[in-house]
């Protein structure tokens, strides 16, 4: 929901707060371009970002938060640049290493 988002942002932005938005699919609302480039405005001791033409208080501790349930999403050159992905999937490979590691940690103790 736009409006509620858009609230949201408002809040979470002008207050330093963290926001988490869920089951982002492989595009972002355009609405969050402003907020992902960082377009800070100030006008004396305030700082704003300009949210689909409304400036908004923005507090430097502010933190927003993506995440997909897609094992493999694929974004736009422009929103990878924009953003930090980390992928919290377990492989195979880093699954078998976790257990070879315990399983000489329990050797060695032994």
């Amino acid at each position: 929901n736009a409006k509620n988002l858009k609230d949201q942002l408002e809040f979470t932005m002008g207050e330093g707060l963290c926001l988490l938005i869920e089951n982002v699919e492989n595009e972002v609302d355009p609405m969050l371009d402003p907020i992902m480039d960082k377009q800070i405005i100030k006008k004396g001791k305030n700082q704003y970002i300009n949210v689909s033409d409304q400036n908004m208080d923005y507090n430097p501790k502010f933190t927003l938060y993506m995440t997909s349930r897609l094992p493999n999403p694929h974004f736009s050159p422009e929103l990878s640049a924009k953003v930090i992905v980390i992928d919290f999937t377990v492989t195979l490979k880093g699954l078998e290493q976790q257990l070879l590691g315990k399983l000489i940690s329990m050797e060695q103790k032994s």
